[in-house]
């Protein structure tokens, strides 16, 4: 088995490991916006295994901004881990992690972090290798007709003209946070032009004229899926996902919640939640006498500080 980064290797075949995988569309174009757009990737992107000839396995990096207790830092991030189908099993996906953490180490990173669901099998994978559970996502799901008809809230679908208005609001509800509290700027323009909201929508909330957060998530025909909520401080979830939901035609809304505080928010109102659903983020130490318990304390987990996002972690 011998290592390799994105540069030295078929650009195609990293495709169809990414379909094949992934349902990933990893396209030469995609990959070159990725690294002309996003700050967070390493500058070899990502690494790989090859096998007889053919590229069989992935693991792309990344180093990540977060706030501690110290103040602004970075972590590293793992994404799009994959394995061929046809070579499954022979420890690429070990091996390529292990270099992954390897260069991490070097660029002075004590963690890694990752996103995963834990039903998947490559979590048992995750676990072997010294990562351990942080924090777990919520969900809810709700009748559309049992939201509060009066929000007190307007949404409003952005364009690209409004992205930067996303930018504005996180900065403001990420100022007392830990965690993924600090992005690269811009950010919400740079995944518009990286074709993320394509397929999502951007919802900013208004209170009267004044910004009080955001929904991102994506409607099917049946059920509107929001992702990721981010409020003001005194703003309510259950009044913010109404107003997202208004004007849609979708009679369910399923809500993924990373903060406990709007977990809580929807139980006082009378809802069921997934208190702990599959979705998980993953610490790993990268170094000496670095422990997930040091991370937890640094980065104010169990604080109610800590601040995550599905658009933050890998």
């Amino acid at each position: 088995m011998t290592i390799y980064e994105y540069d030295e290797v078929d650009p195609l075949e990293v495709l169809h490991l990414n379909l094949l995988c992934l349902d990933f569309a990893l396209t030469p174009e995609r990959a070159a916006r990725l690294r002309r757009l996003d700050p967070r990737p390493f500058s070899f992107l990502a690494v790989y295994a090859k096998e007889e000839g053919r590229v069989a396995g992935q693991v792309g990096v990344f180093r990540l901004p977060v706030v501690s207790l110290d103040g602004a830092q970075e972590v590293g991030g793992v994404w799009a881990v994959s394995t061929h189908p046809a070579y499954a099993r022979r420890g690429i996906a070990t091996r390529l992690l292990d270099e992954a953490h390897a260069r991490m180490r070097i660029a002075g990173l004590r963690y890694s972090t990752l996103g995963t669901q834990r039903d998947r099998v490559a979590y048992s994978l995750y676990r072997r290798l010294g990562y351990e559970d942080v924090a777990y996502a919520s969900s809810v799901m709700v009748a559309r007709s049992a939201l509060p008809p009066h929000a007190g809230l307007r949404a409003e679908q952005t364009g690209a003209a409004q992205l930067p208005l996303g930018d504005r609001l996180f900065e403001q509800a990420a100022a007392r946070s830990l965690g993924f509290a600090r992005r690269h700027l811009p950010f919400f323009p740079s995944l518009g032009e990286q074709g993320i909201f394509t397929a999502r929508t951007l919802w900013l909330l208004w209170r009267q004229d004044e910004l009080a957060g955001y929904a991102i998530g994506s409607q099917s025909k049946s059920v509107l899926q929001i992702d990721n909520l981010l409020l003001l401080d005194g703003e309510d979830p259950v009044a913010a996902v109404a107003a997202a939901a208004r004007d849609l035609d979708a009679p369910y809304v399923r809500v993924r919640l990373d903060r406990p505080g709007d977990v809580a928010a929807f139980v006082r109102a009378g809802f069921q939640a997934a208190m702990q659903d599959y979705n998980v983020f993953m610490v790993r130490p990268l170094v000496a006498g670095a422990t997930v318990d040091q991370f937890r304390a640094l980065f104010g987990v169990d604080s109610g500080r800590f601040l995550l996002s599905y658009l933050d972690a890998t």
